[in-house]
């Protein structure tokens, strides 16, 4: 003769051991999606895990997501990746001469959503940290629907928000 509440619980623990799994494979897939993106777009110039070449491409790991903490920085790096940048920036202390950071306007609101939160999630050795996202694509939508700005302006926009040392 069978327990009718054990089997219950028995049923009810293999449904959320199934949702767990569930909800971990589509993190995992999301979490694939956002590093697919970022290496096929990015990667080129910024390396995997986004630890860049010094004094030719700069570091994104460890600096981004820092840079995102604030809406002006949020705000800079939509602009960055919409617009593109143009001009001397200094990273970890080593200039990086004449850079220029190509317009990424062709990707879509979520795609350059998924890529930056990606990159905002890495630690300074390039390893996930996921904290969620921080750029959504409304943002993208919002700073493609105001003024467009140069790859000069996006420049001294950078050097308004983090200032000459640039970091």
């Amino acid at each position: 003769m069978s327990n009718p509440p054990v089997r219950s619980l028995a049923r009810a623990c293999r449904a959320a051991a199934l949702l767990l799994c569930c909800a971990a494979s589509a993190a995992a897939a999301a979490t694939a999606h956002r590093s697919a993106l970022f290496d096929s777009t990015c990667s080129m110039c910024h390396q995997l895990g986004a630890t860049g070449v010094p004094g030719e491409f700069p570091r994104l790991a460890g600096r981004i997501g820092k840079i995102a903490a604030t809406a002006a920085g949020r705000n800079y790096l939509e602009h960055v990746l919409l617009y593109g940048m143009m001009g001397t920036i200094t990273v970890d202390g080593t200039p990086i001469v004449g850079g220029v950071m190509p317009s990424f306007s062709s990707l879509s609101n979520k795609q350059l959503a998924a890529a930056l939160n990606y990159v905002a999630s890495l630690d300074a050795t390039g390893k996930l940290k996921w904290r969620g996202p921080v750029f959504k694509p409304a943002d993208f939508a919002r700073v493609r629907a105001g003024k467009p700005c140069s790859p000069r302006q996006v420049h001294r926009l950078r050097t308004r928000v983090l200032g000459k040392a640039n970091s």
